[in-house]
């Protein structure tokens, strides 16, 4: 990872009264982010499918009812002899079988009385349902690994512009000091130059830590909403105390136990197929036949009605499902060994990961007692060119030493978040 230069809103400069956001804050704004609204709009409509499903029990009744014009009237060949006992032996002659206007109107109701696979596809939704829901929480987690480290980078670049900005108002102070001596004659042209010279460097470091802090800025913006905010609150050891509590589950394998289960009911579902079905249908209503459209005439309108049994049997169903059993049946053995490789993988991960925390506090805290050192160094040496004890070039080599300690403890601090995080 590159060297970072932190960026915190925290004692923001020149900042005027507004609302402040702390890290908790920040975590309560996570159902606000559009990837998360997407995924629970995907968990709604599995959710919707599922009552799809089982709206399939509750019989179906619907009207039936249309009306129909026969431009020509549909004829066929008939024997003879069936209306003319006197007819010729193989004698026929053409029958109109329709009449000019026909028309029909009834109730139908249609019941699956038995599916053998409903219960299954109902299952299967419901685990589905689960999947969407570990989906969310794992854009709950990345987003927060997300937002949190974005929020230390500004926490840390504000420390760093505001470090810069002490130290160039110091510097006015020494080119001021150092003015005074040449005028007085106690100092050479050389090191007046070299002083206005080391004042314009810490300008432009100003202006680099202000840069690095807006681009903070906007980065924490992909998370949340920062137009009424003046101020963060959190200082790193209050993040640290927030992410004691984070949730660090490895969804990866809770979503492929999920599939397993899935694969279970698949294989489940291919069996109950060669299962009969039995459906239920039956009709009542009436048929309308007549060359004239009156459909008020009662007498030209006839009974029609029936109800029906249908059983089902797929015979060709236990020839043909056994390449499908077989693939359904390998696709849960090879989730099954993608389980055991992650959580093998997470187990050492989490060794390393201890290994490598205990490595960043313990070089935190080194970097933190270099930090004191150098400020105690450097605030001898700031008396000692006060005093005239000390060039100018060794104060800026020991306040370059104190900057460089600070940046350390900086980024060990940053580096022992993310792997507290990860």
């Amino acid at each position: 990872m590159k060297k970072i230069i932190p960026y915190i809103l925290l004692a923001f400069p020149f900042s005027v009264q507004g609302q402040t956001l702390s890290i908790e804050q920040l975590w309560q704004n996570a159902n606000q982010n559009l990837k998360y609204q997407q995924n629970q709009l995907q968990s709604r409509i599995a959710q919707q499918e599922l009552l799809e499903i089982k709206t399939n029990r509750i019989p179906v009744f619907y009207i039936d009812a249309n009306l129909q014009r026969n431009l020509i009237i549909p004829t066929t060949p008939v024997p003879a002899i069936a209306f003319d006992p006197n007819a010729q032996e193989g004698a026929i002659i053409p029958l109109k079988f329709a009449t000019k206007w026909s028309s029909k109107a009834g109730v139908q109701v249609e019941w699956n009385i038995f599916n053998p696979t409903r219960k299954v596809e109902e299952r299967q939704k419901e685990l589905e349902i689960q999947k969407s829901e570990l989906d969310l929480q794992l854009t709950l987690q990345n987003w927060k690994k997300d937002a949190t480290l974005a929020y230390a980078s500004i926490v840390f670049a504000t420390e760093q512009y505001n470090s810069t900005q002490e130290d160039t108002q110091f510097y006015e102070e020494l080119v001021s000091i150092s003015k005074a001596r040449y005028e007085a004659g106690r100092e050479l042209s050389s090191s007046y130059i070299a002083a206005q010279q080391e004042l314009e460097r810490h300008n432009i470091q100003v202006y680099e830590a202000w840069s690095v802090l807006k681009e903070a800025d906007q980065e924490l913006r992909k998370y949340t909403n920062l137009d009424s905010i003046q101020q963060l609150s959190s200082n790193f050891e209050e993040i640290l105390r927030n992410i004691q509590g984070f949730d660090n589950t490895n969804y990866d394998i809770k979503s492929l136990e999920v599939d397993k289960s899935i694969s279970e009911l698949q294989l489940a579902s291919v069996r109950k197929q060669l299962l009969p079905t039995l459906t239920f249908n039956g009709y009542l209503g009436e048929q309308y036949f007549s060359n004239e459209l009156k459909l008020a005439r009662k007498e030209e309108w006839f009974g029609n009605s029936f109800v029906n049994l249908a059983l089902r049997i797929p015979l060709s169903g236990y020839f043909t499902s056994q390449p499908t059993i077989r693939k359904i049946s390998l696709n849960a053995e090879l989730i099954d060994k993608q389980i055991q490789e992650i959580t093998r993988n997470e187990e050492i991960d989490n060794t390393q990961n201890k290994l490598k925390i205990s490595a960043a506090e313990k070089k935190l805290e080194a970097y933190k007692k270099i930090e004191t050192l150098a400020l105690q160094n450097k605030q001898e040496q700031q008396e000692a060119y006060k005093a005239g004890r000390i060039l100018l070039t060794d104060y800026s080599q020991v306040l370059m030493s104190y900057k460089k300690a600070k940046q350390d403890v900086w980024q060990a601090q940053y580096d022992l978040l993310k792997l507290l995080i990860d």
